[in-house]
């Protein structure tokens, strides 16, 4: 039995616009001076509203029994999750991504406020079929899909967790240096960097680089890397370049690089500092993530 609701947001790009500006007249003004500005602000208050109208409508049904936590998604690496949790999220797929990592059994259930612009791989529900749910939900009797982590860990004990991808690379447009292992191969590479996709994130990042033949089962117990861009010469090579990932046989990288990063889901801003000398050893997580449907 769930005993306390979490709801997870992000803070919606209208608050960020006010905070820059300082106010919301100040921010109509000043986006108005583009016709670019008056669109990215209107999709803002469409994307706030929506938003806040599903928070709203979740709130207005919950039981008195069920306890109550709301945060943004700057508080999530913090946030003492307890075992009886329901997790949801309202937003963007990305949103699952960001919080399902710091997870561990609790069931996540994502919600679409708006279906009409968000596609939603990972948003099931609506605010209104997730009320609809409830009391199925609480009492932990709605089918869960279980989906597989990536986890890297680094020699100088640095773990990071990521749903769709790991990437490992440099923060600008800088050749990536390191030494790549594999299945018992192992060379000295420059590239662009190189993700490592669970199946989760196959339909994305991974599909790009690989088309149709990318995509495989989110619960499966493996991970595909992909090499991107690898130049050969002066003492580089490039015949490592993809291949599946396992914790029998995972992937091991030693940087090469004065400032090389690792992040997880497109978020940038938190990466793990990957330094010359530094090793990381990526493979799939014990842990999953539960997503209900």
């Amino acid at each position: 039995m769930r005993q306390r609701l979490v709801i997870l947001t992000r803070p919606s790009a209208k608050r960020a616009f006010v905070e820059r500006y300082g106010s919301e007249g100040q921010t109509r003004f000043v986006m108005a001076q583009s016709a670019r500005g008056r669109v990215d602000f209107d999709r803002a208050l469409t994307d706030d509203t929506v938003q806040a109208r599903a928070v709203t409508t979740i709130l207005k049904a919950l039981p008195d029994t069920l306890k109550l936590v709301e945060i943004d998604r700057a508080m999530v690496a913090q946030f003492l999750f307890e075992p009886h949790d329901l997790v949801v999220a309202v937003g963007q797929d990305g949103l699952v991504a960001n919080v399902g990592k710091y997870l561990d059994g609790q069931p996540l259930a994502g919600v679409n406020p708006d279906p009409e612009h968000i596609d939603g791989a990972l948003l099931p529900f609506t605010a209104d079929t997730f009320i609809h749910a409830l009391p199925d939900l609480v009492r932990d009797q709605r089918p869960v899909r279980e989906a597989t982590l990536a986890t890297a860990q680094t020699s100088d004990r640095q773990t990071l967790r990521g749903l769709n991808e790991i990437f490992l690379g440099v923060p600008n447009h800088q050749s990536a240096r390191y030494r790549i292992s594999h299945a018992g191969k192992d060379e000295l590479q420059s590239s662009s960097g190189l993700i490592v996709s669970t199946g989760t994130g196959s339909t994305g990042w991974l599909r790009s680089l690989l088309g149709d033949k990318a995509p495989f089962d989110p619960a499966a117990d493996k991970l595909h890397f992909v090499v991107r861009e690898a130049w050969p010469g002066r003492g580089f090579a490039a015949t490592l370049l993809e291949g599946e990932v396992t914790r029998q046989n995972p992937l091991v990288i030693e940087s090469r690089m004065d400032a090389g990063v690792i992040f997880a889901d497109g978020i940038e801003a938190d990466p793990l500092r990957f330094d010359a000398g530094v090793t990381v050893t990526i493979a799939p997580s014990e842990r999953r993530v539960r997503l209900v449907q």
